[in-house]
């Protein structure tokens, strides 16, 4: 894992890379360096880091550009929310279940995928012709005295009550791995064999199972149609772009059948070439867990910018080298320009929409400018504990988490919620004057009359001018600075609505952070209890799991091996805090 930073020490791109000298020069030193115009001249320093495997890796990538907010990277749009399928590594019987982001757990990955709904429906097919568990009860509790509801629906062979062998269940866990990378011929004579099997052994209600699942197979087969007259494996990959927006397609080939088409988002702002955006997204897809083609088939002039990716990759990056293949890029190509044509219309939609509802609520609220940039503020604590207040965001209408600030009380004593709100309000806009940013068009409070005097107050002291308002939960009215009484809009007003968006937004990330820093210190002074855990594993625990149930359902090997504390440490603590855990741990909060 390697970091660029600039003269200021500010994050500029994070990568990973088998050889990291190897990779660092070749931003340098190449064509096909992917980073942006201008990218290169502003680079000061090189920060590495080693990790055990690829697994660490993409943990501490996923931290660093979480954290960071690199310019640089390319950030696929809402790649948190990709769907993949997990086929996890760990035990006899290992869970394959639904994964929402890539660093879900260890194991091996297919994906990701565009369609939600889908790829649960082709997991739950899945896990019904091959019988394999989706939970996370961990083996070391086997056997168990009965089998959960997924045995009686035919999802799985409930291996945890002993129905189900390991060498049976391995080998359907390697076959639904074949049924995944299409090799669909080869299932289905392995079920019509078990169907024959079955009812030659009289067996007649196993053989019926075996018949649905080989028409259920036969159904999906199908839907898949031959495109390539050799059994290959091959993803077509192409990019368009307009100003803002680039558009990645892949058409997915598995034995020479066409088994899915995903298109994936990203800004195009500053990618100065094809190969250049194209190299990075295939950096971003590919990664050591997932299941590889044998090629990637790409159509563009400097092929030689993108073939040094097999050095990381076990797949070679070609053009097309038949009609069959030159085919199959231009359903690449259609299929991007008719998905960034659409892209576009709903960009100028949303546009329009956002543009109609802030200018109706700078009409009804009677204020000074535009208001591209509204903030929202909260407040959450129980019982005068663990206080914080959060600000959060929206720029045109949507979300802005670059704005979204966080802030622990400090008042000491238990300050009520004005005194609360009093501080942050004072922290916040202190921070904008120093020149952290510009001052919002609109500030949101979570609250009455109360807390708009509090904040009317805080502007008179800081010499502040900012338009502001106070959104009541109970009965959702609107208090102004101007207005005696408070504005009632009606429900479906989409002003009234955009304003809930705010608040509701501000409220869930101050619970969230809120119910963090609450976990943390009970689970903090609960391992002071354990033997063996002194102040520095102690730190490392607290920084490497946010909660109790993370550790609870974590392998204490791999525990062990990550944060190098004794297997032995590790087991005491994850019994005591099971223990601690079947008995209650408090993890709700207040808002």
């Amino acid at each position: 894992m390697y970091v660029l930073k600039d003269g200021e020490g500010q994050v500029l791109y994070v990568g990973k890379a088998v050889n990291i000298l190897k990779r660092v020069k070749s931003h340098f030193y190449r064509a096909s360096s992917p980073l942006k115009e201008g990218m290169l001249e502003a680079v000061a320093s090189v920060q590495y880091f080693v990790t055990g495997n690829e697994h660490e890796a993409l943990l501490l990538e996923e931290d660093l550009i979480k954290r960071f907010r690199p310019p640089y990277n390319l950030r696929l749009r809402d790649d948190k929310s990709y769907p993949y399928i997990l086929f996890e590594t760990r035990g006899d019987f290992p869970a394959v279940r639904f994964a929402r982001r890539k660093t879900g757990g260890e194991g091996v990955y297919f994906g990701p995928f565009t369609d939600s709904r889908k790829t649960r429906e082709g997991l739950k097919l899945l896990r019904s012709i091959f019988r394999l568990r989706g939970c996370t009860i961990p083996e070391s509790s086997f056997p168990l005295r009965r089998p959960c509801i997924d045995f009686e629906l035919g999802l799985c062979g409930a291996p945890c009550v002993g129905h189900m062998s390991r060498a049976e269940y391995q080998e359907n866990l390697r076959k639904a791995v074949d049924f995944l990378n299409g090799k669909y011929e080869e299932i289905a004579r392995w079920i019509e064999d078990e169907m024959w099997k079955a009812a030659d052994a009289l067996d007649f209600e196993r053989a019926i199972y075996y018949r649905e699942k080989l028409e259920a197979l036969q159904k999906v087969a199908t839907r898949y149609r031959l495109v390539l007259s050799q059994p290959e494996d091959v993803d077509f990959v192409e990019v368009v772009c307009d100003e803002e927006v680039a558009l990645f397609v892949v058409l997915r080939v598995r034995q020479g059948r066409l088994i899915g088409i995903e298109s994936f988002v990203a800004s195009s702002l500053g990618w100065q070439s094809k190969e250049a955006l194209l190299r990075e997204f295939l950096e971003q897809i590919y990664l050591h867990a997932f299941c590889f083609p044998r090629r990637v088939c790409v159509a563009v002039e400097h092929l030689e910018a993108l073939q040094e990716l097999s050095e990381f990759f076990p797949f070679t990056v070609t053009p097309p080298y038949s009609g069959e293949e030159e085919e199959m890029m231009l359903l690449a190509l259609e299929n991007a320009q008719k998905s960034l044509e659409a892209e576009a219309l709903r960009r100028k939609k949303r546009e329009r929409a956002s543009t109609e509802l802030l200018r109706g609520l700078q009409d009804l609220l009677g204020l000074p400018s535009f208001p591209r940039l509204v903030e929202g503020v909260d407040i959450s604590t129980f019982q005068g504990e663990e206080a914080v207040g959060v600000v959060v965001a929206f720029l045109d209408g949507v979300p802005y988490p670059k704005r979204y600030r966080k802030f622990i009380v400090k008042s000491e004593g238990h300050p009520d919620d004005f005194g609360m709100m009093r501080e942050v309000l004072v922290r916040h806009f202190r921070r904008l004057q120093s020149g952290e940013g510009n001052l919002p068009d609109l500030l949101l409070l979570d609250g009455g009359r109360g807390q708009l005097n509090v904040a009317l107050g805080v502007f008179r002291e800081l010499g502040v001018s900012c338009p502001v308002l106070a959104l009541a939960k109970e009965f959702e009215e609107v208090y102004l600075p101007e207005r005696t009484a408070p504005l009632v809009l009606p429900p479906h007003s989409e002003v009234l609505q955009f304003l809930q968006r705010v608040r509701n937004e501000a409220h869930r990330f101050a619970v969230t952070f809120h119910r963090v820093r609450r976990n943390k210190k009970s689970f903090g002074s609960l391992l002071e209890e354990v033997e063996g855990i002194g102040p520095k594993r102690r730190e490392k625990i607290l920084a490497a799991f946010e909660d109790l149930r993370a550790l609870c359902e974590a392998d204490p090997e791999e525990v062990s091996r990550r944060l190098r504390i004794p297997r032995e440490v590790v087991t005491r603590l994850k019994e005591r805090l099971q223990e601690v855990y079947q008995h209650g741990l408090s993890g709700a909060s207040s808002g």
